[in-house]
């Protein structure tokens, strides 16, 4: 009883006995028990809360031979909080992630949890001290280096920092509802487009927070001092009061930037139980905003003219270029693009398209535009298929061109107080994939299309088959239209436009 109670207080010894001898076992189990024991991976006190009775074992040991056994969720409640077990298994493919970690991973630069950026780089000190010690060091570094932050591993430990990180730019916090791992369209064109390129003028670091940082992010712990100069806002998020009152409590100026009148989302609309629910908290942070930004007139004047700023949509050259031509063989097409929510849109048009059929022979393609629950019947025009990650920007812009074969481009909107607030973006894109279009006469339309010269404006049916018509019997006027629409879209809708503003913006307001 003595021996085997004196070789149990020695870990030399009892890793020996239980390695019968095994010089390789040996060696990998003093290894594993020294490096644990000096990265404090395992907290005794939580170790012991689960294993009440080590049976004079060092805690270590026993973990070693006995608690390894124990699942995951088990080992994670009394290992370090920065050693996230689950996603080092599933990262690595280790059934013992500790074991893993402190024998081979460490070696090949494994990372501990999802914000690790190398962060640990020797197995002889503390893991806590020398992740957050590291991390607090690289975060500096970063911060301090770069214009446009859009890493989670900088993002997260920076907006929950103590102190404030000086620097000679404006720190401008921007906060979206989705993700910045695959941009939507949206955060794409109204704010990643626009401040990537302002931060090249170096007046600025931009710290880019969406929907993927949020998820890891502990809310009630942001913002603990004055991080940032000015925080841009876009939309909804779930947490806009929180964000609002830290902001107030540290004097950091608020913009909100929206390119829909959200507030006046209507009852059948997917998205209005939703913002109804959130619309006070939406309220009060446009009342303590210093500047609103929206995409045009008519959304601007649902807001205070004395806040408000428009800066319109424009032609976005980092993911779609100018297609040389338009097309003048082949079989005719007509086509309409456009998200699931547009049905309401292409059910004004479905007679127009039945009787123009009647006249020609042509195909009407649909991209997107139908739900699946508003089993349409699919008689009247042909669905292509949608790309997988269609709602990343960059991604569906490059496969439209080549998806598409179109002669002509329909453009219906449904006039509601809410589609008038929509800005012009199908116009600017359609003149770059060289496709001449009709548009539904209404005011997102009818202020940049001249009828008759750079598209066609239609208010009725009669209108629409008159106006498609025409396009379909005349190559030229197709033509025409298209150069006009590019002209004027190159003259009047460059991004530098668009950057210059919010530079302006953001420097009175900072």
């Amino acid at each position: 009883m003595f021996f085997s109670k004196s070789i149990k207080k020695n870990p030399k010894a009892y890793i020996a006995f239980k390695s019968k001898g095994n010089p390789q076992k040996i060696s990998k189990y003093q290894d594993a028990y020294s490096r644990i024991k000096s990265l404090a991976i395992i907290n005794e006190d939580k170790y012991l809360e689960v294993h009440n009775n080590l049976n004079d074992l060092d805690y270590i040991l026993h973990y070693l031979y006995y608690g390894i056994k124990d699942s995951l969720e088990v080992q994670q409640s009394y290992t370090s909080d920065i050693f996230n077990l689950e996603f080092y298994k599933n990262n690595y493919g280790a059934d013992n992630p500790i074991l893993d970690y402190v024998l081979h991973g460490f070696y090949k630069k494994n990372q501990v949890n999802v914000l690790d950026n190398n962060y640990i780089n020797t197995l002889e000190m503390d893991l806590y001290k020398q992740y957050f010690a590291n991390e607090k060091s690289t975060v500096e570094n970063v911060v301090s280096n770069s214009y446009y932050i859009r890493d989670k591993r900088t993002l997260i430990p920076y907006i929950q920092r103590e102190n404030p990180i000086e620097l000679d730019t404006i720190r401008v916090g921007v906060f979206t509802n989705d993700s910045f791992e695959n941009l939507a369209p949206c955060p794409y064109i109204r704010l990643h487009a626009l401040f990537s390129k302002l931060s090249e003028s170096k007046k600025f670091t931009f710290f880019m927070y969406g929907m993927d940082s949020f998820v890891m992010m502990d809310i009630d712990n942001i913002l603990r001092c004055k991080l940032f100069d000015v925080v841009v806002v876009q939309r909804i998020l779930p947490f806009l009061d929180v964000l609002r009152k830290k902001c107030k409590k540290y004097g950091i100026k608020l913009v909100y930037e929206t390119d829909d009148d959200l507030l006046g989302v209507e009852p059948n609309s997917p998205s209005y139980e939703y913002v109804n629910r959130v619309s006070d908290s939406i309220n009060d942070f446009i009342d303590a905003s210093e500047v609103i930004t929206v995409t045009t007139s008519t959304l601007a004047s649902r807001f205070d003219k004395n806040k408000v700023v428009i800066i319109p949509n424009y032609y976005v050259d980092s993911v779609l270029d100018v297609k040389d031509n338009i097309k003048t063989e082949g079989r005719l097409k007509l086509g309409f693009y456009g998200t699931l929510t547009h049905s309401k849109d292409l059910f004004l048009i479905k007679n127009v398209i039945l009787k123009l059929k009647e006249k020609y022979d042509f195909d009407f393609e649909v991209i997107g535009g139908f739900n699946a629950e508003d089993n349409v019947d699919e008689d009247w025009f042909n669905s292509i298929q949608l790309p997988p990650n269609n709602m990343d920007f960059e991604k569906f812009m490059k496969w439209l061109p080549g998806a598409i074969n179109w002669d002509i481009a329909i453009v219906p909107l449904e006039d509601s107080p809410f589609n008038q607030c929509k800005s012009e973006l199908k116009f600017i894109e359609l003149a770059v994939l060289a496709l001449p279009g009709v548009y539904s006469d209404m005011c997102v339309y009818n202020t940049v299309v001249n009828d008759g010269v750079n598209g066609f404006l239609a208010s009725n049916e009669d209108e629409w088959i008159e106006k498609i018509e025409k396009l379909i019997l005349d190559k030229d006027l197709r033509k025409t239209f298209r150069n006009n629409a590019l002209n004027k879209v190159l003259t009047d809708y460059t991004v530098e436009n668009r950057v210059k503003i919010w530079d302006e913006v953001l420097n009175k307001i900072s």
